[in-house]
């Protein structure tokens, strides 16, 4: 065959090569046989390094003939092996140079394969993953349903008898039993304060439990929004008066909401004790409200010491506490994250604005909800 017929022979072949989907199971076969096509020889080898020598990858044939060429295996001048054929007679100058010519072409296919075989072990990696996480996953939620069940039973073991003690508590305090000297009342006083610190702990623990397993729902009721708030007031003066702050409500009495009525309180309970826990004594604390068509804001403030600018993108998160030193009392860190999740749950934001030894205001928007 004359140079010309052989390199037209050769650009023909060569394309065999681009043909061919090459993984690591037939990667031997299909090389050595398309390469055959292009080059005759009896015995082939290709060498990959490992370590500080090369080891043979693929082999053709069984034993080396005298007469061998070999190319270099590189990417990008790196070299990573090298191929090595050989037969009983030598080869021509248009053989080495179309030999060379496959060289270039067996080092990418080499290491596309190479490449191939990572993305496959990471896929499957990233599979197992994704198993292992859907396991874990089960078992977290198996988990969270027994702890949500555990704080739902404690819980209400003892809700009923600290409401029980808050119930006997007011008795004593309005004097219906009997009457009592200032030494006692002083004493029921502090009873009903610590029970309702503690009960408001417990239903703090319990609400954060429904709302990250999103079994909390609104019971949707029309109400005056005043005499909510009244109730709350009612519940924690204890509170306030022991510190003797001075309180004052300015919503309407004709405004009306539609919203769930429970939660509209807890709303208002968490952000007056709040307001209280963080209040010097003979401060004041104020509750008032806006209407802008249907739509309600609601402004709980205080005169107390303030939140610094650092606090206040975190506030709302869970287990923060603003200024833990200022308050004597114990806490969850949950009351303002659940006071958060209760307005959105009802479609509404809560924003804070505050100066250290000013003050603080919350203001509660809600759209659509003023009948």
């Amino acid at each position: 065959m004359d140079k010309s017929s052989f390199f037209k022979n050769a650009i023909c072949n060569i394309n065999e090569f681009y043909k061919q989907q090459y993984s690591e199971a037939n990667a031997e076969k299909l090389i050595f046989e398309t390469l055959n096509k292009l080059v005759q020889f009896s015995c082939g080898r290709i060498y990959i390094q490992s370590l500080d020598e090369y080891e043979v990858k693929y082999k053709y044939g069984s034993t080396a003939e005298k007469n061998s060429i070999r190319e270099d295996l590189s990417i990008s001048g790196c070299k990573f092996g090298y191929i090595e054929i050989s037969r009983t007679n030598s080869f021509s100058n248009e053989e080495i140079t179309v030999f060379k010519t496959c060289s270039v072409i067996i080092a990418n296919i080499i290491k596309d394969i190479e490449l191939s075989e990572i993305v496959k072990m990471q896929v499957k990696a990233l599979q197992d993953g994704i198993e292992e996480t859907k396991k874990q996953n089960k078992k977290i939620i198996a988990a969270d349903k027994v702890k949500n069940s555990f704080l739902a039973n404690v819980s209400h073991e003892l809700r009923s008898p600290l409401n029980s003690i808050l119930g006997f508590s007011e008795l004593l305090q309005e004097q219906f039993i009997g009457p009592l000297n200032e030494k006692q009342l002083e004493y029921v006083s502090d009873i009903r304060v610590a029970s309702l610190h503690l009960l408001g702990m417990i239903n703090e623990i319990l609400d954060i439990s429904k709302i990250e397993s999103h079994a909390m729902k609104l019971n949707l009721t029309e109400f005056r929004l005043k005499q909510n708030a009244e109730e709350v007031l009612n519940i924690l003066k204890p509170l306030y008066k022991k510190k003797n702050i001075n309180t004052s409500l300015n919503i309407p009495e004709e405004l009306i909401i539609r919203a769930d009525y429970q939660k509209i309180q807890q709303i208002f309970f968490n952000l007056i004790n709040n307001a209280i826990k963080f209040t010097h004594e003979n401060g004041e604390i104020s509750v008032s409200s806006k209407t802008a068509s249907n739509n309600l804001i609601i402004y709980v403030s205080d005169n107390g010491i303030g939140i610094e600018r650092k606090y206040l993108k975190k506030i709302f998160k869970k287990f923060v506490q603003v200024n833990p030193d200022a308050s004597k009392e114990s806490s969850t860190g949950l009351g303002l994250t659940i006071t958060n999740e209760l307005v959105k749950l009802h479609g509404g934001t809560i924003s804070v604005e505050s100066k250290p030894a000013e003050g603080t205001t919350f203001i509660i928007k809600i759209q659509n909800v003023v009948i």
